[in-house]
């Protein structure tokens, strides 16, 4: 799921790649990676009223992801600034929609221009093409499951220790996304350091994996170190507790 920062620089102008920024349309306007495109994360959430950022709705996705240039031939790539989890709710959001062909670059946009690797600021829109969802349920869950499952299923808190004290889902583990973030600007760690960390953390194989944090980013960001690290039954609540505290459910 994860691609090279030397392997882009040599195939940016690839003509089945969609490279995607996931800092948004102003930091994009100052420099970006050639042939990419803004996309932030606002961009593939619905807010309800609690302030919880759910996944898009399928006709939207449809919309966006096809005024993008992606459709299923494409290799999707997203990259973003270190310590910031856009770019995995981005990627998650794709894989959502059945885009398995989605990676998120190794390293933060300031690592790519300080190893001295291609920038521009000239403005890229790909051809619009149709993008056809095909929604992958296996990896999302939404409040009512989550509830059903508090005492089955494995649920991780990706937020702060602060955060996490200050009222949580019931059985929820604590595991910062900053945990797997990784050193000198790589956004993940190793594979064998992430696979070090969660049997440290006794994160379960047999068990259903359910991630979240205030609104679903961070968590994101923990689904794909998961992922990474050879965990297979994971999911994203995406609501996370803004949706939880939003439906006045029970705190552990």
């Amino acid at each position: 799921m994860i691609i090279s920062h030397s392997w882009l620089a040599e195939h940016y102008n690839d003509s089945d790649l969609v490279i995607l920024d996931s800092r948004g349309n102003v930091a994009y306007s100052y420099a970006h990676i050639p042939k990419s495109q803004p996309l932030g994360v606002e961009k593939v959430v619905k807010m309800t009223d609690s302030g919880a950022n759910l996944v898009l709705e399928s006709e939207n996705a449809a919309i966006l992801f096809g005024s993008l240039g992606i459709d299923e031939t494409k290799t999707v790539i997203i990259y973003g600034d270190y310590m910031d989890p856009s770019a995995a709710r981005i990627a998650w959001t794709l894989l959502y929609y059945g885009h398995e062909k989605t990676k998120i670059l190794d390293i933060g946009i300031r690592s790519w221009h300080q190893k001295g690797l291609a920038i521009t600021k000239e403005v890229y829109k790909a051809s619009p093409v149709t993008f056809v969802p095909k929604i992958n349920s296996s990896i999302r869950m939404e409040a009512e499951e989550v509830q059903k499952k508090i005492n089955s299923a494995f649920i991780i808190d990706a937020r702060s220790p602060q955060e996490y004290m200050g009222g949580r889902i019931p059985n929820a583990v604590l595991l910062p996304f900053t945990d797997g973030v990784g050193e000198k600007g790589s956004l993940f760690k190793e594979k064998d350091e992430l696979v070090q960390i969660f049997e440290e953390q006794k994160i379960p194989k047999d068990k259903e994996l359910v991630c979240y944090c205030a609104l679903g980013h961070r968590a994101a960001n923990v689904f794909v170190q998961l992922t990474i690290a050879g965990y297979e039954n994971v999911k994203l609540y995406d609501g996370s507790f803004a949706d939880w505290m939003g439906r006045r459910l029970p705190l552990g």
